[in-house]
This record gives structure tokens, C-alpha cells and sequence, in this order.
């Protein structure tokens, strides 16, 4: 299986660095880090094409959706992954209906919410190789 490319955008640099560490650890070596939601969307729109993003939600951002339906309009075949603190079903299914794929909860444990992502990720690789 190859590696797939991965985008992580997170305004928070021990999360970042959390997620680039686990990432690397776990064999996914085509990981790109962006940090903000307007750097990611300039590259996307140069036709830079990952197979994942994962992204944070900001909680008090009323606008918090636009950066996932941009990229489902930009890029159309890149799945989306909240990876988020926010503990609310309506931002789930807001999420979901702005085109994400996964929405997972960063824990007080943070290696429980990166193994979920990680074992996600995984899955949905295989989905993607699969339909190719």
C-alpha cells in the first residue's frame, strides 16, 4: 500500500507536533503541515491534491464550516478528518454535512483520539486504494 499524502492544519504547535510525530512513528511519511486554514487552500488551489486533511475547529469560529466546504469544492476527492476538542453533536453533524468524512475527539488522553485517527486514516486508505 502506498503511503498516502496527508495534510495536517492545526493552529496549535503541540498538536501539530503530536499528530507529525505519531504520523511518522506510524509509517505515514507524505505528511504535510500547514499552518493555517488559508495556506492550505492556496496550495490546494495549485493543484496540490492530498488524500487526507486533518483539521482542527476553532469553538467560538461562527464560520468554522467554510474552510470544509471550500476544500470540498477545491478538491472533491480529499477526505477531511475533524480532529477537534469540541464535544457537540450539531458541529458533528454540521461537519459531516460540510464534508467530512471523520469527526474524532481530542481527549485528555491524546494518544486514545490519535489511535482512532490513526486506525481511520488506515481504513480509509484501503477504501481509497480499493475504489482506484
Amino acid at each position: 500500500m502506498k503511503s498516502p499524502v496527508i495534510v495536517v492544519v492545526d493552529s496549535n504547535a503541540v498538536h501539530r507536533n503530536l499528530l507529525n510525530y505519531n504520523l511518522a512513528v506510524n509509517k505515514f511519511l507524505n505528511v504535510h503541515t500547514f499552518l493555517s486554514q488559508d495556506e492550505c487552500l492556496y496550495r490546494l488551489k495549485k493543484n496540490f491534491i492530498p488524500d487526507f486533511i486533518i483539521t482542527d475547529l476553532e469553538p467560538n469560529d461562527p464560520k468554522r464550516f467554510d474552510f470544509l466546504f471550500r476544500i470540498r469544492e477545491i478538491s472533491p476527492t480529499t477526505s477531511v478528518i475533524c480532529f477537534t476538542e469540541i464535544d457537540d453533536p450539531e458541529i458533528v453533524a454540521g461537519s459531516q454535512e460540510a464534508g467530512a468524512v471523520d469527526y474524532i475527539l481530542k481527549t485528555n488522553k491524546p494518544d486514545s483520539g490519535i489511535s482512532e485517527l490513526l486506525k481511520n486514516i488506515r481504513f480509509l486508505a484501503r477504501e481509497k486504494q480499493g475504489a482506484d
